[in-house]
């Protein structure tokens, strides 16, 4: 596998014990490149999130390997892969997870406080985000306030502050309607064609597939198909 930069070899994971014991994934190996939107999909219970959370070191593999932006996971201790998802790894979820009682610039601004406590300029980082993804009349609304869509650009623009080479997304779309389940396709496309980021997108959402150039089909844990997209 050449490709590390971001990577699973032979992974496997499992929860449980006996017999309640689940084998999410089995020996899974993929490779996800920059500049690249990556489509997981299965039904459920496939191993997608276990994948992806993976991806995100949130999890560690019961046997196998995880490369993040080239480092071997498994060599790290729990402090240096938390500040790895702090500085290389953006997270987007269904739920949106923001903060209802903050602004969506503040919301914004948050995440990029995490991620660079000393920035000087997270305000203007964050209204330049949002502004870029259509919600310059909106940075003072509240998450109540705002439309599913638009939350979901607020969480992406959270994600994407400080630049994180690397945008993980669970199930981004999945309470979203039509219109804008597309802009949020179109959004994270652009992050990896245009801004050369490492995009995997977690979905049973059949709108994925027009955006997506890598796509890995999972099936009880293992790799049923992986379908790469030639660039023109």
């Amino acid at each position: 596998m050449p490709n590390r930069l971001l990577a699973v070899e032979g992974a496997r994971l499992s929860f449980g014990k006996g017999n309640a014991r689940v084998r999410a994934l089995r020996g899974v190996s993929a490779a996800f490149e920059p500049g690249t939107l990556s489509l997981v999909t299965g039904p459920s219970g496939s191993g997608k999130t276990s994948l992806l959370s993976l991806l995100g070191c949130l999890l560690s593999p019961d046997d196998g390997k995880v490369f993040v932006e080239g480092v071997a996971v498994e060599r790290l201790n729990e402090e240096q892969k938390t500040e790895l998802r702090r500085k290389k790894i953006g997270f987007v979820f269904q739920t949106f997870r923001l903060l209802r009682s903050i602004s969506a610039i503040g919301n914004v601004a948050l995440g990029l406080e995490i991620r660079d406590p000393k920035r000087q300029d997270r305000m203007a980082t964050a209204r330049e985000l949002l502004v870029q993804f259509g919600l310059g009349d909106k940075l003072n609304h509240e998450p109540d306030g705002l439309s599913p869509g638009e939350k979901q650009k607020v969480a992406i623009a959270r994600a994407l502050a400080g630049n994180p080479p690397i945008l993980l997304a669970d199930e981004p779309t999945a309470c979203l309607d039509a219109s804008a389940g597309k802009q949020i396709c179109q959004i994270l496309r652009s992050q990896a064609e245009q801004q050369g980021k490492t995009v995997v997108v977690v979905s049973h959402d059949p709108r994925w597939q027009e955006f997506a150039s890598h796509t890995v089909v999972l099936s009880h844990g293992e790799i049923e198909h992986e379908h790469k997209v030639n660039s023109q």
